[in-house]
Formats: structure tokens, sequence, C-alpha cells
């Protein structure tokens, strides 16, 4: 079951010289009960070592934790989950793989890709990006909520609007038929994470 409204995404990069592990304690703390491990730049070794003592902290916390694209990751550290980029394989090639013990989150940035994915089995979609974001420079012009309210309007499955996504847009976003949001670079900071993701769950709560 998805039972988060708030899914932070990391990137140690924008959390240094901060430790990543750090920051994912002050936003468990705060009260954010879903992660994804997000670290495209490193191997797989790389990936275990910083990963074990987050999924430590996620179990401390009874928090879900998801590791980008890597299923072998997330079973190795016991995460709930993966999340699949766009244009990574299917669902139902996952789910058989880890036999049906993970949860699949999907990154979307159109109605037929999260239409698609749902048919595959996923059980959550991130859709992006909603708002210009600097992070996600790469996905072409903000979607816009307009467009949020067709996917999720066409869709059964949790939609977490994602992109430029601050706490004064969260109601809109909710309002366009969003299950929840995720927020990146919103939360990761070096010195207030938790601060910040307390002004995105009061508004989600």
């Amino acid at each position: 079951m998805i039972d988060f409204k708030l899914y932070a995404i990391t990137d140690r990069h924008r959390c240094a010289p901060t430790p990543l592990a750090d920051v994912v304690s002050k936003l468990l703390d705060a009260g954010v009960n879903a992660i994804q491990l997000r670290e495209k730049d490193l191997d797989d070794t790389e990936l275990i070592q910083l990963a074990q003592p987050i999924a430590e902290l996620c179990r401390d916390y009874e928090a879900k934790l998801f590791i980008n694209t890597n299923t072998y990751i997330a079973l190795e550290v016991g995460a709930a989950g993966v999340h699949l980029p766009a244009d990574a394989e299917s669902v139902e090639t996952v789910k058989a793989r880890t036999g049906n013990s993970l949860y699949v989150g999907c990154s979307v940035h159109s109605l037929d890709a999260a239409q698609k994915r749902e048919a595959e089995g996923a059980d959550f979609l991130t859709y992006s990006p909603i708002y210009r974001t600097a992070s996600k420079p790469g996905y072409g012009p903000a979607v816009g909520v307009a467009s949020l309210t067709e996917v999720a309007g066409n869709v059964k499955l949790p939609i977490f609007a994602l992109g430029g996504i601050t706490p004064d847009r969260v109601t809109e976003c909710l309002a366009a038929g969003a299950f929840g949001v995720a927020v990146m670079s919103g939360v990761m900071s070096p010195t207030n994470a938790g601060e910040q993701a307390r002004r995105y769950l009061d508004v989600l709560c």
C-alpha cells in the first residue's frame, strides 16, 4: 500500500558537505516516510555502501526506501522497492525477477506512458516536470497543472507531482488530482533539510 504523501528524492551533491545519511536522518525525524535513493553516478559497490546505513535508518523509522533503477541493490539492502526511469525495462520484468517482493514506482512524462506503466503493474507514478525546474532541464518544457489533472483523471494509480514543487504549490497539485508530491531540491539541504520537509508535510497532512 502506498501510504506516503511526500516522496523525498536524494542528491548527495546538493546536500554536501553534510553526509547524505545525516540528511536522510533529519528527513525521517521530520516525518518523511518514503525516500528514493537516486545516486546514478555510483557503481554498485559504492551504492551499496551508501545505501546500507540509509536502509537501516529507514527500517528504524518504519519508512519505505526505494532504490533508483537497481533491483539487485534494492534486494541486497532490504529496500521496500525500486524506482524505474522512463526508459527502463517493464514493470512485469522487474516484478518477475524479484519474486514480486518489491514495490515498483515509475517516472512518466506523458499520459500514454502513465497508462502503459499502469497496465504493466506499477504501484505508483511520478509525473514531471509539473513546473519549470533546474534539476530536470533535459525533460523538456513543464507539463503544467492541467496536464497533471488529465493524467490523474485517466490513471487509477497514485500520482506524485514532481518538478519545481515548492510548499506553496502543493495545494494546487493536490487539487489537480495528485496523490502527493515528490521533491528533490526542496529537501536536499546541507543545513535545514528537516525544517524544509516539515513545510511540505504541514500542507500535505
